[in-house]
C-alpha cells in the first residue's frame, strides 16, 4: 500500500467514526461531556487527515474552502442551519 492508499484508508475511516460519535449523540444525546468529548476528538482526527491529505497534494486547500463556502451559500437556501 503507498503512503497515499494508506492517508486515504485512514481518512475513511475517521470519516466513519465522525459519522458513528454523530448517531450515538441523536441517539442518546448528550448525557456527560465524554459524550461531547468523543465528537470533539473523532472530529479533530478527521480534520487531522484533512490536513495530511493536504499537505500530501491530494487535495488543494483553496480549493476546499471554495467547495466549504458553496456548501454553506446552499445551507442558507436549502436548510434552517444558517441565518441570512
Amino acid at each position: 500500500m503507498t503512503n497515499n492508499e494508506e492517508l486515504l484508508v485512514i481518512l475513511m475511516e475517521e470519516c466513519a467514526e465522525v459519522q458513528q460519535e454523530a448517531s450515538k449523540l441523536i441517539r442518546f444525546g448528550s448525557e456527560t461531556w465524554a459524550d461531547v468529548l468523543n465528537f470533539e476528538k473523532e472530529i479533530g482526527d478527521l480534520m487531522c487527515m484533512v490536513a495530511l491529505a493536504q499537505e500530501a497534494g491530494l487535495i488543494d486547500e483553496e480549493a476546499v474552502l471554495q467547495a466549504a463556502e458553496a456548501k454553506r451559500e446552499k445551507l442558507k437556501k436549502w436548510s434552517n442551519l444558517i441565518d441570512d
